[in-house]
């Protein structure tokens, strides 16, 4: 690890990222962790447009990497935003 890289960053697995997504959605949706699987629709879900942009910027603050607030409206499950997470932050 260099002085730059945080532990999240460089440490970061899919399942990291998905763990703190469902609890990042779970917090904002007020719903069970349990109830968010990867393959759970984000707008099923009832991920408001604030609540995405906000959470782009959890992940993005957690994890150190640039994600634009509107990545998470280019995929519609779960698993798809935080396969894209990971792709960035491996990319």
């Amino acid at each position: 690890m260099t002085e730059t890289e945080t532990p999240a960053a460089s440490a970061a697995s899919a399942p990291d990222v998905l763990a703190f997504v469902r609890d990042q959605l779970a917090a904002r949706l007020n719903l069970p962790v349990d109830q968010i699987e990867p393959g759970s629709d984000l707008i099923g879900l009832g991920l408001q447009s604030i609540d995405a942009v906000m959470m782009c910027g959890e992940v993005e603050d957690h994890f150190k990497v640039e994600l634009d607030p509107s990545t998470i409206f280019e995929h519609e499950t779960v698993g798809s935003f935080v396969d894209e997470v990971v792709r960035r932050l491996n990319g």
